[in-house]
This record gives structure tokens, C-alpha cells and sequence, in this order.
């Protein structure tokens, strides 16, 4: 007998864009009963961040599975209740990604990335675009945009887009790529000043898929898709419900549980899972890093 997961993956290329919940529960009867029967793979797709729709009707699949199995029908909503695993919530979540619709992205194009910190002292919220080809930044200050020649370091927004398309887009290969990083990337220190050997390296996997995260509109859609399912695999996590960021808003906590150095939370929008920011909660301190809005626009200034 399939499994939650398994029913899900095999009705992924079936779900259209206007779902009818008699139509998935015809389609779990020809699955459970081994039918044969497959449509070819639908054009819709959906684009990550504003994928509420797609998501609604991946919601509705997860209803017809839950129906066939003979339990109860939550809302759409609830699909990531704590009834649910990590597996299933982050399978689902790879669905709506791997059905988003890549994001073309020139050289001569900025991304923007308006974010808050809640690091012990409040600080301003944070918006900056960083122009593809490296050469220029821009902040805005007091209202101010203030537009100058790019900081020299190791990573700007056009070679973390190369970074993150040179990813492997299967959950293994992600985590082996991962773990062999030379430096190590990650939004908050999670463990910091140093991690339980034990789980070093979940540490690191986990702390590197959500600082690619943070830049979700240049990550392609089978990469998305892969970092949700490698989130997956790592050892001591799990999902929680109606977890609340830095600014208030609630989401779907994907957490690691690290013992005494404290928990480490990613939240994902509920409606379409995609990134939302970072959090840190040890005894009764907790920092985080949210991001309110991010995208590609076409210079400084504007906003997606």
C-alpha cells in the first residue's frame, strides 16, 4: 500500500490549476487499486512566491489522500499540522516549488532584498539591491536611496546565482555538496562558538540550505524542490505549527533540534512555503532574520 508521501509524488504532474476534490479522489481510487491509467504532464506551472493557488490545489490533493485513508479532511490550511512528518510537509512543499516557474535573470538587472534583524538590539528594517554583474549596490537610507560602487568580498548576488545553479538538484547529492563545503554558510549562527561533534554536520547542510533560501527567487525549481526534500533528510528535524518569525507573522517552522545549544528555525510562508527568514531560540533568547519582500527588478529602487 502506498504511503502519504508516495500518493503525493505520483499525482504531482496531475494536479491541474482548478482541482475538484471528486476528480482526486477518483484518481487515489485508480492508484490504490494499481490502475495503469496516466495523463501527460500538464504546462501549468506556478511561480514560487506567488504559487497560492497551486498550493491550494496541492492542499486539496493532500485532503483526497487523507480521505481515502479514511481519516478526516483538514482545511487547506492545516497541511502541515504537527499530525503531519517533516517528510510529508517538506514533500509537499517540494511539489509547489518543482511546479514554480523559473525566473530568468540579465546581468544588467538587481536583486532586492528587504529584510529585518532581531539580534538583541532592534535595528532598522534593512532594503538593498545588489546589481547581477557585481559591479554596484544600493541602500536606502532615511528614505534616501544611495546607489555606489559594489563591496569587495567573497559573494555578491550574480555569483551566488551561479553558486546556486551549479547545485545539484537531487536531495543527496545537495547534502554531500553540502557537507563538503570549504566555507561554511548559514543566515544566524546556530550553534556557535562551536557545535556538538554529533551533529556537525547537520549543522552545516541545514544552516547552508537556508542561506541559499534566503535568495529564493534566483533558486531554478527542481534545485527548490531538492533543498526541501534534502531538509528532509537531515537528522533531528522536524515541523511545527503556527510558528511566528521576528516581525509577527506565522508560518511552518522547519526546526532542528541541537540539545542544549538550543532549536534553529527556517518558517515557511503556510499558503506557499517559500522563505520567509531564520530564527534562534536558546533558553529565553531568541534571534532572528526576516525577509519581508526579495525579487529581480530592473534597477535600484524599484521593487518587485
Amino acid at each position: 500500500m502506498m504511503n502519504e508521501i508516495e500518493l503525493l509524488r505520483t499525482m504531482r504532474d496531475e494536479v491541474p490549476a482548478q482541482t475538484e476534490l471528486t476528480g482526486v479522489e477518483r484518481r487515489l481510487a485508480e492508484i490504490r487499486a494499481g490502475s495503469t491509467v496516466r495523463h501527460p504532464r500538464r504546462a501549468y506551472r506556478l511561480r514560487m512566491g506567488l504559487a497560492l493557488a497551486g498550493a491550494g490545489a496541492l492542499a486539496v490533493a493532500a485532503v483526497g489522500v487523507i480521505q481515502a485513508r479514511g481519516g478526516e479532511a483538514p482545511h487547506a490550511r492545516t497541511l502541515a499540522g504537527k499530525a503531519r512528518s517533516a517528510a510529508a510537509v517538506l514533500e509537499s512543499a517540494a511539489l509547489v516549488a518543482d511546479r514554480s516557474k523559473a525566473v530568468e535573470i540579465r546581468p544588467d538587472q538587481w536583486f532586492y532584498l528587504k529584510e529585518t534583524q532581531h539580534l538583541g538590539g532592534e535595528l532598522p528594517t534593512f532594503e538593498h539591491w545588489s546589481k547581477m554583474d557585481g559591479t554596484k549596490d544600493a541602500v536606502r537610507v532615511k528614505g534616501e536611496l544611495r546607489v555606489g560602487k559594489a563591496e569587495k568580498g567573497l559573494t555578491h548576488a550574480g555569483r551566488t546565482q551561479e553558486e546556486i545553479e551549479s547545485l545539484p538538484a537531487e536531495p543527496g547529492a545537495l547534502l554531500r555538496h553540502f557537507r563538503d563545503l570549504k566555507q561554511e554558510r548559514v543566515p544566524l549562527s546556530i550553534c556557535q562558538p562551536h557545535c556538538p561533534p554529533e551533529i556537525a554536520d547537520s549543522v552545516k547542510v541545514f544552516g547552508a540550505i537556508g542561506w541559499y533560501m534566503k535568495f529564493g527567487p534566483m533558486i531554478p525549481p527542481d534545485t527548490a524542490a531538492a533543498m526541501y526534500r534534502a531538509l528532509a533528510m537531515i537528522p533531528n528535524v522536524a515541523v511545527e505549527e503556527n510558528v511566528t518569525d521576528g516581525d509577527g507573522r506565522t508560518g511552518i517552522g522547519v526546526v532542528l533540534d541541537t540539545g542544549e545549544s538550543g532549536k534553529a528555525y527556517y518558517i515557511l510562508d503556510p499558503g506557499d512555503y517559500h522563505y520567509l527568514g531564520m530564527k534562534i531560540v536558546n533558553d529565553d533568547q531568541t534571534v532572528s532574520m526576516s525577509v519581508l519582500d526579495s525579487g529581480i527588478v530592473d534597477e535600484p529602487g524599484q521593487v518587485p
